[in-house]
This record gives C-alpha cells, sequence and structure tokens, in this order.
C-alpha cells in the first residue's frame, strides 16, 4: 500500500489549553484504529510500504510529546466520550487546502480524501491532578483515502520521544495513582487489526464512528475563550453548507451530567454501544439489539431496540442464566448489567477495548433500567 501524506495546509492558529479528556465506554469500540495491510519496515526502522514508521512523519504536532498540535491541525472533543480503562484521550483533525466536510445534521459526516483524524491515548500518573504528568501510550490515525479509510497505530516508546508504527496489537503495563490515592496497575490493550474490522465493517467500508453533528455539537477552550467546534469549522470554510444554529442540532447530553437519565442513558449507548450495536454494520448489527441513537427514542421507537422483554438471539451463552436483555424496574434480571459487570473474557461487554468494569457507566445503567416503565416481559 503507498499512502500519501496530504500537504500541510494554513489555518488560524486555534491554539487550545490542553484540556485532557476522560474516556468512558460501554459495549462501543468506536475508533478502535489499528493498522491494516502488509506494509512494514526493514528491521532498522525504515519505511517500505508507503506508510510512514514514526509518528513525527506526518507532522501532525508542533510538539508530539506535549501533544501540541501544528498549526494547520485543530482540536476537538467529543459530547459523550469513551471508556477505555479510564485512559485519557486528546483527539485532532486535519483537513486538506481547499476541501471542506459535507456536513449533515443527523447522518455522518463525510470527510474528502486525505483528512486525517488523530487520537492519543495516555495515562495520568496521577488521577487527582487534572494537569500533572501522564504516560503517552498510543496513538491512532484514520487516514481518508481515496477508497476508504486506512486505519493506524503509533505505539510510544519508553523515552516518550516518538511513536513506532504497530500492526498487530500491543499490552502495555501501566501504574498510576487513582483517584482516592491508591495505587493502580492496569493493562492498556493496543487492538489489531481484526478487532478493528469487528466495529467499522470490512476494510473496504471502514469507516469513522464519531464524525457527526450530535457528537462534536459543543464548545471547547481555544485558549482565548470557548467557541463552539462546529461554529469553528464553519468559520474557517471547512464545511461545504451552513449549519442550523447550535442550540437546533441535535446533541448528546453528558453521560455523567445533569440531564434526565434517560436521555443519559441514550447518550452513552449511542456513543459507546452503537458502534457495533447498528443494523448497518459492527460485530451486533444481527443481533436485534440496536443501541445507536435513531433507535432508542422513547417516544417513537419500539423498547425491543434497547432490550425491553428481549431474548438474546447472539449472545454465545453468555447470557448470566437470565432470559431478557433489559427487564424494567429490575436491573438484577437484565443480562446488559450482568455483562457490563463483568470482567471475563467471554461474558463481559464490550469485548474490546477494556479490561476494568467502568462502574459509573454501571450505575447510569442500573438506574435507566430501574426507571423504564413496566413492560411484564413474564
Amino acid at each position: 500500500m503507498s499512502l500519501r501524506l496530504p500537504p500541510p495546509r494554513s489555518v488560524p492558529d486555534p491554539r487550545p489549553t490542553r484540556a485532557r479528556v476522560r474516556a468512558r465506554c460501554l459495549l462501543g469500540c468506536a475508533l478502535l484504529l489499528v493498522a491494516c495491510g502488509d506494509d512494514s519496515s526493514d528491521g532498522d526502522g525504515a519505511q517500505t510500504g508507503g506508510i510512514p514508521e514514526t509518528l513525527s512523519a506526518w507532522e501532525l504536532f508542533e510538539d508530539a510529546p506535549a501533544q501540541i498540535p501544528a498549526d494547520d491541525v485543530l482540536p476537538f472533543e467529543v459530547t459523550a466520550p469513551l471508556w477505555s480503562d479510564g485512559a485519557a484521550k486528546l483527539r485532532f483533525l486535519r483537513i486538506p487546502e481547499g476541501e471542506q466536510i459535507d456536513y449533515h445534521a443527523t447522518e455522518a459526516w463525510q470527510f474528502p480524501v486525505g483528512s486525517v483524524l488523530i487520537k492519543t491515548f495516555s495515562q495520568p500518573e496521577d488521577e487527582r491532578e487534572d494537569d500533572g504528568p501522564e504516560r503517552l501510550l498510543e496513538t491512532r490515525l484514520l487516514v481518508r483515502e481515496a477508497e476508504s479509510w486506512v486505519p493506524l497505530t503509533y505505539v510510544w516508546n519508553d523515552a516518550q520521544d516518538e511513536a513506532f508504527r504497530e500492526n498487530t496489537g500491543e499490552a502495555i503495563d501501566v501504574t498510576f495513582t487513582d483517584a482516592s490515592g491508591a495505587e493502580q496497575a492496569r493493562t492498556h490493550i493496543v487492538p489489531n487489526t481484526n478487532e478493528c474490522r469487528d466495529c467499522h465493517g470490512t476494510m473496504e467500508n471502514l469507516d469513522t464512528l464519531g464524525g457527526r453533528t450530535r457528537m462534536l455539537n459543543m464548545d471547547h477552550d481555544t485558549g482565548d475563550g470557548a467557541v463552539n467546534q462546529i461554529d469553528q469549522l464553519a468559520e474557517l470554510g471547512l464545511l461545504d453548507e451552513a449549519p442550523e444554529p447550535a442550540s437546533e442540532r441535535e446533541t448528546l447530553v453528558d453521560p455523567f451530567g445533569d440531564a434526565p437519565v434517560s436521555d443519559r442513558a441514550r447518550a452513552y449507548m449511542d456513543s459507546n454501544c452503537g458502534s457495533c450495536h447498528r443494523p448497518d454494520r459492527g460485530e451486533a448489527s444481527q443481533s436485534g439489539f440496536l443501541l445507536a441513537y435513531e433507535h432508542t427514542d422513547p417516544e417513537t421507537d419500539d423498547p425491543s431496540n434497547w432490550g425491553v422483554c428481549k431474548v438474546p438471539t447472539s449472545a454465545s451463552g453468555a447470557n448470566c442464566g437470565l432470559s431478557y436483555d433489559v427487564v424494567p424496574g429490575n436491573p438484577e434480571r437484565s443480562i446488559l448489567i450482568c455483562r457490563v459487570e463483568s470482567d471475563v473474557a467471554k461474558v463481559m461487554m464490550p469485548p474490546l477495548g477494556r479490561t476494568l468494569v467502568d462502574e459509573p457507566a454501571v450505575a447510569l445503567l442500573r438506574e435507566w433500567i430501574t426507571e423504564l416503565p413496566a413492560a411484564g416481559c413474564e
């Protein structure tokens, strides 16, 4: 594979403060992006297949170890971020000179050839410190080529001064102090190519999961004050049409904020479950358990979409001895809760992207199930 590096483009400097984005996830594996194809190095780190073997070769950062983006790279955040065992994440975007994103109010945005989406995973040394030191783990790129997106992963070295391309997956042991002050250890899993396909579809049809209005309609800090991210893209001429006013856009609420529990659960499941639990692609596309936002409206959609009184069809025996995915008013009888609370490989959901239980998410989903209208499953 020969991969073209897009030339830098000049845009007004949107330099942000380096805000840490803490991610939470349920069943999703959004942007579990890994290297593809047979390109490799010659054993000495030299590039042999057209794809850079080092992150620095992409020239995406002014200072990569500090995660300060280049002038033509825009940082962004998402309204309902992912859970990856508590890893912090920073996200960035580069659009080629003279190109625009095809904007859509509710569907996935279409990015021009040469676009690069960037996500860096890191582990704070002490989770009690907002801006304390952290260990960089991996940086994932999603590069838009003419035929499809190409996913690449770069793993940071021990010196923390360079990240090198990895296409077969890796396990990284990390230690840290948690929010309670206790010393902790975990293993960060860098996924492989097959795991990428599980959520993003075949390589020919692989697509981004988070590039859409409801995930991006939020303010972020540019260093000169807060601005709406979509408005910023429009002002920079990077959208092909003017978006609706921010207050009228479809938007996911903060799953751990103060919105009604139904809205928070829908947001959480859309961003973190809907990538697989949707009818058009994903490992769980045939399950009938549909958790993307467009399938979970309690006013218009069938409650069986989100598991109410639904007998699982593709749990592979991992149903915890229970009968229904979701039993309104009874989290203990709901397979969903059993699986998100589990850390057993053949039972837990998501099956990828985590080794630990996302306790706040479990609490949210328990509250949501408890408040669902009675349905009389039996």
